[in-house]
Parts: C-alpha cells; sequence; structure tokens
C-alpha cells in the first residue's frame, strides 16, 4: 500500500496530523494510518486508547465546524501491530479550517497528489462557491473576524432588535454557526465600496472632486448621499406665501437610485459602485447586469426579482424600503412631471441609471418653449420691450377682441414670456427677461 490522493501514513501521532485530516474533509475524503512510517513500513503505536483520545480531541478542537460525524477512528491489526485507522469523509460544510487562523490560506488545507497543501483564496472562494450553490448573499464569508458597530446602530435607531437571535434569523449567521456574506456586507469590515466622483461639464475630462466611500453598506450609502447632497443645488420659487424648493435632484430619486444600487449589484464581481455625477445628469452603475429574464418594463412595474433577497429582506425590515421591486417605479413617478426621463440602458455586465439634471431640464424647457414664439407673440415682445401694457394695449396692436388678447397674454405668461401684475382691477405686463 502507497500514499495517494486519499491514503497517508504517519509513524506516529505528531502536528501535521491535522493537516492531513482538514485536508480530507475539505477534498475527497480519505484515510489516516497512524503506526505506519512513509515508506509502508509497519510501526505500530504503544497505546492506541490514547492516540485515538488525543486524534479526536485535537482535531475537533482546532477545526471549525465541527467536522466529528465525518471521521471515524479504530485500531486495526496490521503484521502483528496495533495501527490506529483515522478515516475522513468529505465534510458537507466545506470548507474546514483552522480556528487559529480562519479561512486563510494558513487555515485551510486541501489534498494534491499525496501531499496536504494550504489552499489559495482564490481556491477557498471556489471552494465557498462550489458548496454554496453560487448564491452569494448565503454562502460562507472569507473573513469570520467581524464586528457590527455602525450596522447596530442603525438596527438601534429604527428600534429593530439585532441581538444573536435576529442576526441568526436575518441569515448572518449560517447554521454551522459561521458569518454570511450578508454579515460581511453589513458589518464595518464590508470590502466592497463605493466610489463618487463630481465631473465639471458633462464628461469624464475634468473631475472638480473625488471620493471613496467603505465601510458596512449603510454608512456607504448614508455618506453618498450626504456627499451629493453638498452638490445637489437648489432652486426656489414663491408660491403664494410659501417657499417651494426645487433641487437638481429629488431627495427620493437620489435615496432610492442609490439603495438599488446596493442591494441589487453582483458581489460575485470584485470592484465599487460607481456615482458619477455631470452638469446635466447623474449615472450611477453596479456591477452586475438585469437577471435573465428581467426587462425594463417588468422593473417599471414594480415587480421585483432581487439578486440578493436577505439583503433586500433586512432593508424592508429597517423600513429603508417601502416594499420589494418599488424603487425604480418611484423614480420614475418624481420626473413624471418634468419633460425629462431616466434612462437605463441595459446590459450584459452592470446597472446603469442616468437621472437627468431637473435644474438643467428646466432651463432647456424654458428655452425651448421660448424659442416657439409666434408672429403675434413676436410683435407684442417686440413692440412692448422695456415698459408695462395692458390687454387692450395688445388687443389693438393686433386688432383682435380684449377677451382673445388677455388669452394670449395669459398663455405667455405661463410659459414665462411675460411677467404680470395686478394694478387695480386691470392686471399690467412686462416682458421677461
Amino acid at each position: 500500500m502507497l500514499e495517494t490522493t486519499r491514503i497517508e501514513f504517519k509513524r506516529e501521532y505528531n502536528d501535521k496530523v491535522n493537516k492531513v485530516l482538514l485536508s480530507f474533509l475539505n477534498t475527497e475524503g480519505g484515510t489516516l494510518f497512524i503506526g505506519i512510517a512513509d515508506d509502508g513500513a509497519v510501526c505500530g503505536v504503544d497505546d492506541a486508547d490514547a492516540v485515538m483520545l488525543r486524534t479526536m480531541n485535537s482535531l475537533r478542537d482546532s477545526v471549525t465546524p465541527d467536522p466529528s460525524g465525518y471521521v471515524s477512528i479504530a485500531p486495526i491489526q496490521r503484521d502483528g501491530k496495533t495501527v490506529i485507522e483515522v478515516a475522513v469523509e468529505r465534510g458537507a460544510m466545506i470548507p474546514y479550517c483552522f480556528k487559529a487562523y480562519g479561512l486563510v490560506p494558513q487555515g485551510v488545507y486541501v489534498r494534491v497528489g499525496s501531499e496536504s497543501v494550504s489552499a489559495s483564496r482564490e481556491h477557498i472562494r471556489q471552494l465557498i462557491r462550489e458548496n454554496d450553490s453560487e448564491k452569494f448573499i448565503e454562502a460562507l464569508s472569507l473573513e469570520q473576524n467581524l464586528s457590527f458597530g455602525y450596522a447596530a446602530k442603525i438596527f438601534d435607531d429604527n428600534n429593530v432588535p439585532f441581538g444573536e437571535a435576529q442576526r441568526q434569523s436575518l441569515g448572518l449567521v449560517r447554521a454551522d454557526g459561521r458569518y454570511s456574506n450578508l454579515a460581511l456586507l453589513l458589518s464595518d469590515q464590508c470590502p466592497y465600496s463605493i466610489k463618487a466622483a463630481i465631473f465639471q461639464g458633462v464628461t469624464k475630462e475634468n473631475f472638480k472632486d473625488r471620493k471613496e466611500f467603505a465601510g458596512s453598506v449603510f454608512k456607504q450609502i448614508n455618506e453618498v448621499l450626504a456627499y451629493l447632497n453638498v452638490y445637489n443645488k437648489v432652486a426656489s420659487t414663491f408660491e403664494g406665501a410659501y417657499r417651494v424648493d426645487h433641487p437638481d435632484y429629488p431627495e427620493i430619486v437620489l435615496r432610492e437610485a442609490v439603495i438599488n444600487a446596493v442591494i441589487h449589484r453582483d458581489y460575485f464581481i470584485e470592484g465599487a459602485t460607481l456615482v458619477s455625477m455631470f452638469d446635466d445628469r447623474l449615472e450611477i452603475m453596479s456591477l452586475g447586469g438585469i437577471l435573465p429574464g428581467v426587462t425594463k418594463e417588468i422593473m417599471l412595474a414594480g415587480v421585483s426579482v432581487p439578486r440578493n433577497e436577505k439583503l433586500a429582506a433586512v432593508f424592508h425590515r429597517l423600513k429603508l424600503i417601502e416594499a420589494y421591486g418599488t424603487g425604480i417605479p418611484r423614480i420614475f413617478e418624481a420626473y413624471a412631471k418634468h419633460g425629462a426621463k431616466p434612462d437605463i440602458p441595459i446590459t450584459n455586465s452592470a446597472f446603469l441609471i442616468s437621472l437627468p439634471n431637473l435644474g438643467i431640464a428646466s432651463e432647456i424647457d424654458e428655452t425651448k418653449a421660448k424659442s416657439k414664439i409666434s408672429k403675434s407673440e413676436r410683435r407684442i415682445l417686440s413692440k412692448f420691450e422695456g415698459r408695462s401694457f395692458t390687454k387692450q394695449n395688445a388687443a389693438d396692436l393686433l386688432e383682435m377682441s380684449a377677451s382673445g388678447a388677455y388669452k394670449l397674454l395669459a398663455r405667455m405668461a405661463e410659459r414665462g414670456l411675460l411677467d404680470s401684475k395686478r394694478n387695480g382691477r386691470e392686471m399690467h405686463y412686462v416682458c421677461a427677461h
């Protein structure tokens, strides 16, 4: 009998035994014989019970999750000597690792030929993917040393419990007691980020400012929104006695667009979510295209097909989203009263939403309205430039009835061509600048 991928010999118990057993757990299983030398010579062990006890206790104490159910140990006779046979099945909660190191190359071993070797970080990621059926949000987090300072504050602010029981029910803690990728995203150690940039003009040629936001996804969202609001210009008008603010981008639009990008991006793809503000638009791009079968029409109808359902459930529990699938419809509803509309170019590798600057759009609409001036309107603007006039003055100029002149002047005032002011019982008009 020779050492193979699934067979290994150890003359006696030593520190390498656990690495061998761990590599069997993470690969295809195997059998370790203690009491046989590397060349196959049978040496035997002196105290079989003590060796078996030490082997099982050491493995159980040093490896997580508990591998006991996949390991059996028994004394056997070879050449008249007692040998310890340790049979290991492939574990169901791969990857197993040494508690002292965690899911890093020093902590995860796999079988390669007749050797037990440390797994690369990419190999560890692949083991996680294979064992979790490509569901990133439920998969085992590569990082297990997590803290939840910012997330705990968000839960507390919303009067939602965030104890151990809640973390398990929400899916932060898996059945094996280890943290999932959902926990990773909510944690202070979240490795994904949002990069925001403010550009001068309508291209990416000239930067005005840029910043990267890291930490818990809750922290990223709050800080990105605060950053964008610094550059979100607000114009004001008065409607009667009340001042009405008109931001370039409505608050609900920014909030829904940023949250949507965080919830629905593909976290299997490494890279940052990108937020780009230009003079005329705001673009938000998250990695991962829309899921198969989803169309723009389906999104606008409010049909929800979440990529990261448990992450969306957390946001819904905290009332950070009203209901699944409402984000995109709410964004389009906010633009319903305006001529400019958001754009969602469909791509395979990324989700991009382009939000028009309503301040710029309003200026363009006003310019277009003023450019479509009829012959009668042009005569009025030319005749009365720089001075006040009445509907009768306009009627006399255009040789039309006073009521017809009033209707024409009212339309011109609505389009911003004229300013109007009542003087006693009569309305006076002046050309707008």
